[in-house]
């Protein structure tokens, strides 16, 4: 190949002539993925930076967020930091306890409205914190699926010489890494939605007129269609219910991580092809290693035949499927993201 090529040309170069396809940019001494490859920096926007300021602008007029601020710093750290060591919960109790009779007290800079107001902007601050830490986590176990993938030919080369083949099943500790790997990504994903559907469920909850805090309760993805709209419109409703209907990925994810927990869909996991001048890179003499993705109809439901619910024939190697649920995933939370953004920003307070 030449030295002086487009990025594009590149790819299109090996994949007519080696069947090979750029998934993610991993360092040669990094095995963590270039973040910028999964707009990181968008997910950030919102999830870090803009829902919880957008949020507090819709509760509090600029005067009192203002005066909140300036109070910051009078919150006792244990609202963030306890929750460790023997007795920490109650420890908290009594310190929340106190705290709340302290601003209760005359004279007091702080009032039970101010603490209240920090206890649901924590709130909304920790599931958009928690989002992003799961889908850290998918990311990372991405990375690691590509590298115990590749380890696999490691272990796996010198038997196709020794037998004589082209192609063995490889079964050992890197093949059980790939199915932990994939299975810690699929579950990781699918809680980022429940959590999705956990914030939205959380802000259509507050009552700004009457402001009171109520822990945030567990949802599956699915139940957004059954809010009622209090705080978001129901135009916002039935968007969020249209963007899970048009991400066609989601239902195949979804009914993974069902099949992961409650079936036996993780050891066919464990099997990994690892082979040389193979079909796989159209018959050319480099090793390669694949792990295929299972047979599923549009409506994301398995290919089942006496008891089983793992077949192949598509032969789509689950590092590409993978890919292609953290991509829809991610487009889809930073969907999600826009329009409470862009809601909580028309509701602000003047």
């Amino acid at each position: 190949m030449p030295f002086e090529t487009t990025e594009d040309k590149l790819n299109e170069t090996l994949k007519n002539n080696w069947n090979l396809q750029k998934l993610v940019t991993l360092g040669v001494t990094n095995q963590f993925p270039d973040l910028s490859d999964f707009q990181w920096q968008d997910l950030e926007y919102y999830y870090i930076a803009h829902i919880n300021y957008s949020f507090l602008n819709s509760i509090l007029a600029p005067e009192e967020k203002e005066r909140f601020h300036s109070l910051m710093g009078l919150f006792p750290l244990a609202y963030s930091e306890c929750g460790h060591g023997e007795g920490s919960k109650e420890i908290f109790e009594s310190i929340h306890n106190q705290f709340k009779e302290a601003c209760s007290n005359e004279g007091s800079p702080l009032n039970e409205n101010d603490l209240t107001v920090f206890l649901i902007k924590s709130q909304v601050s920790r599931i958009c914190s928690d989002i992003m830490s799961l889908l850290n986590r998918a990311i990372t176990g991405y990375s690691n699926l590509l590298v115990a993938q590749r380890d696999c030919i490691n272990e796996s080369h010198t038997a196709l010489h020794q037998l004589n083949v082209s192609e063995i099943v490889h079964s050992g500790q890197n093949s059980y890494r790939v199915a932990t790997e994939i299975t810690s990504l699929v579950i990781s994903l699918c809680s980022s939605l429940d959590l999705s559907a956990k914030l939205i469920q959380y802000i259509n909850s507050i009552k700004p007129e009457k402001l009171s805090f109520k822990g945030a309760r567990d949802k599956q993805h699915h139940e957004v269609r059954k809010l009622s709209p209090i705080y978001f419109p129901s135009k916002f409703i039935q968007d969020i219910v249209t963007l899970q209907s048009t991400a066609i990925e989601l239902p195949e994810l979804i009914q993974f991580r069902n099949d992961l927990i409650h079936s036996t869909s993780a050891l066919e996991l464990e099997k990994i092809f690892v082979g040389i001048g193979h079909k796989e890179i159209n018959d050319l003499p480099l090793y390669y290693s694949a792990q295929y993705s299972r047979d599923c109809f549009d409506n994301g439901q398995p290919h089942r035949y006496l008891g089983r619910d793992y077949f192949s024939s598509t032969q789509q190697d689950i590092e590409v499927k993978a890919l292609s649920w953290v991509n829809s995933v991610i487009t889809y939370h930073l969907e999600v993201g826009k329009k409470i953004h862009e809601h909580l920003k028309s509701v602000k307070k003047t």
